[in-house]
């Protein structure tokens, strides 16, 4: 062959390649481009008609416009834009969001049938749970099941119940300011952390109410293996069940790439979800089984799954449902710990509101300063700095998602059945209509009269609000008490710095829809160790 053949030859060979190559190419770009015009219709055909709202991207709808962000905040802020109910689109799933006191009375009061339901979500739901039907009852689908466990918990957990609950705050309370004389070597730090000491502030509630067992040491939070791994499990469960961070939750076409990653060895995100989900089982069923050996023995102490394992008949509830009850209670640890650290940056930083708070416990008398027990008094300014902290640093954001249960009417919009709901609870309790100068911390606006009607949006509304809301609320009334009647809580080094207690700017993260305070130091004072150190002693 000539050369000049064989430069024709090699052309045509290259010509061919490159076809092919071209169409290699095109087929999926072309099936891409498709699967966009074919999945865009879908996405525009599920918006509510007469409901207004950003229609995003393509496939990936308004979570652009949330990376980086505060979601709650920067939905507060679209609504001024929207209005206070307005439609978004995260991916695939068209959202509604409440953004007032007023809207949400309509959904979550007025229409609180139709607004009852929740979501399933494809993380946790479908790849850590793995489609168990064993979940939370915060995560539970609306039915005969989920009703069943509300009402148990309910219950366990009502204003009445808690009384019995008292003994169980007394003691976590103290061992609380204990852990803090500790921490801070008798308050001799200019900065002590108080991180762990809040945290098993927190897990002791969970692991005592539904248990009957305590952390003893704080120590114990990393050196016990069980401790341990119950933390990084609930951890990571927080991270899971966040709203607007998992992307796989929203757009289908991300799944088949996470699956083809997993199985080339590329990543082993699926594979962790599901093994969180048998380890958060196992975990669970341990503590059952360790209570059970309790039981057997007669040396339990009284908790919710005591009442239940020892008269199961009464109560009406599978294995599963017992442990769904459980999972709830400990899933509530994360915002008590974290509305306890804000409070005491709170504190540390408002030495005026600190001052009341002390002087109203003095003006209390009947000794409650250094009382041992203080869980069954009722101090109206302890109270309402609660209260106060709860609205003003929120930790739960956007409360627990639900999902319409049935038609939904607001403003000349019908929202379908199964339409995903985020009740906003940070813009609800910084609504003005409701909360007057909403951005200025102020517990005195709790205690207006009893005329004045103010939710306490932390714990969500309606239907599937927070069924533990008032034992978390005495349990941080009783802290907080014998924390400023024991200590002065003063910003660590004594530098007060405004972003350490600023609900924004002192974020730990942006994106996490549980709030937690990037700073966790603190400077103890004992304001009487000897006073502090005789009523810790005190046997109960």
């Amino acid at each position: 062959m000539s050369l000049a053949s064989q430069f024709h030859h090699s052309l045509r060979v290259l010509g061919l390649g490159y076809g092919l190559a071209l169409l290699l190419l095109l087929i999926p770009t072309s099936f891409l481009f498709i699967y966009i015009l074919v999945n865009e219709f879908v996405r525009y055909s599920t918006r509510i008609p007469n409901l207004p709202g950003p229609r995003g991207y393509p496939l990936l709808g308004s979570l652009p416009s949330l990376r980086g962000k505060i979601p709650a905040e920067e939905y507060r802020q679209w609504a001024k834009r929207y209005g206070n109910v307005f439609q978004l689109q995260l991916g695939n799933t068209t959202t509604v969001v409440v953004n007032s006191a007023a809207a949400a009375r309509d959904f979550f009061i007025s229409q609180r049938n139709a607004t009852n339901g929740r979501p399933r979500f494809y993380v946790l739901h479908s790849k850590v749970q793995k489609g168990n039907a064993v979940t939370s009852i915060g995560t539970s689908e609306w039915d005969h099941s989920c009703k069943r466990r509300r009402k148990v918990a309910a219950t366990a957990l009502n204003k009445t119940s808690v009384e019995s609950y008292l003994p169980i705050l007394n003691l976590e309370s103290r061992a609380f300011l204990n852990d803090l004389l500790a921490a801070s070597k008798g308050g001799t730090q200019s900065s002590t952390n108080v991180l762990d000491v809040c945290q098993k502030f927190a897990l002791n509630l969970s692991l005592t109410l539904s248990y009957g067992t305590r952390v003893e040491d704080v120590k114990d939070l990393h050196n016990n293996i069980l401790l341990s791994e119950i933390l990084y499990i609930e951890e990571m469960i927080t991270k899971y069940r966040d709203v607007s961070g998992n992307y796989l939750n929203y757009i289908p076409l991300l799944r088949p790439f996470s699956s083809a990653a997993e199985l080339l060895g590329f990543s082993k995100g699926e594979k962790l979800m599901a093994d969180i989900g048998k380890r958060r089982y196992a975990y669970h069923a341990l503590l059952q089984k360790n209570l059970r050996g309790e039981i057997d023995l007669g040396v339990d102490k009284p908790c919710i799954q005591g009442n239940v394992l020892k008269d199961p008949d009464s109560k009406g509830l599978t294995e599963g449902e017992l442990l769904s009850i459980s999972m709830s209670m400990m899933a509530g640890s994360d915002t008590t710990k974290r509305s306890l650290l804000w409070g005491m940056q709170l504190l540390a930083n408002r030495q005026d509101i600190q001052q009341k708070a002390y002087q109203s416990i003095i003006e209390a008398g009947d000794n409650i300063s250094s009382a041992p027990d203080v869980a069954h008094t009722r101090i109206d300014y302890i109270e309402a700095l609660t209260k106060e902290i709860g609205r003003f640093f929120v930790v739960l954001r956007l409360a627990l998602p639900k999902a319409t249960h049935g038609h939904v009417n607001w403003s000349g919009a019908s929202i379908p059945p199964k339409t995903l709901l985020f009740l906003n609870t940070w813009a609800c309790s910084r609504d003005t209509d409701v909360f007057a100068d909403a951005d200025v911390f102020d517990p005195e606006r709790w205690l207006e009269g009893e005329d004045v009607h103010r939710h306490q949006f932390a714990f969500g509304m309606g239907g599937r609000m927070c069924v533990a809301s008032h034992v978390a609320s005495k349990a941080l009334y009783t802290v907080f008490l014998h924390l400023v009647a024991h200590f002065r809580v003063l910003p660590a080094g004594d530098a007060c710095n405004p972003t350490t207690w600023d609900p924004l700017e002192g974020l730990l993260s942006k994106g996490n829809h549980q709030a937690a305070p990037a700073f966790t130091h603190v400077r103890l004072v004992p304001r009487n160790l000897e006073t502090t150190k005789k009523m810790l002693s005190v046997k109960s």
